[in-house]
């Protein structure tokens, strides 16, 4: 018979806490060690999905966190969550922004376990090709680093139109 998640957890002795602060910088392979360390066993890539499915939060929770960040570092910004629905487009990121009048969409994905589909795949290519930002992230840090990117990549841009 399967095992709960509680039974799972209880087994291996894992500190949801600890988890989700090391996930945050450490790779795959990284948390691979850590967990194999922390819980003394050996863990196979089947189990390494089931520990981050029972400890990670959902997807949510991590579109806040990248939303919040915007609106706190960007004030004069236009964010918000693309709503999915039967009328609306499929594939639009997650959390959307148009920060100093560039558009970014982020596709947000839990750590590790977090999988693109197809359509998110060619609308990320199609945002890109139009001329906007378009990411796959998990952390707010991650966004930043996507805006700050950006920002660079436009500082050094020689005026046009004098």
């Amino acid at each position: 018979m399967p095992q709960s998640k509680a039974d799972r957890n209880k087994r291996l002795k894992i500190n949801t806490a600890a988890l989700r602060a090391e996930v945050r910088t450490r790779t795959k392979s990284e948390m691979l060690i850590w967990l194999r360390n922390v819980t003394g066993r050996q863990i196979t890539a089947a189990g390494f999905e089931a520990i981050m499915r029972d400890h990670l939060p959902e997807e949510s929770y991590y579109q806040t966190e990248v939303m919040e960040y915007i609106r706190d570092n960007y004030p004069g910004s236009f964010v918000w969550k693309a709503a999915a629905g039967p009328y609306s487009r499929q594939g639009i990121p997650d959390v959307c922004a148009v920060i100093e009048g560039h558009f970014f969409g982020f596709e947000i994905k839990r750590p590790f376990i977090g999988r693109l589909s197809k359509i998110q795949e060619r609308t990320i290519l199609e945002i890109q090709k139009a001329g906007g930002t378009a990411a796959v992230v998990s952390f707010w840090h991650q966004a930043k680093e996507v805006i700050e990117k950006y920002e660079r990549s436009t500082q050094h841009r020689p005026q046009t139109g004098q």
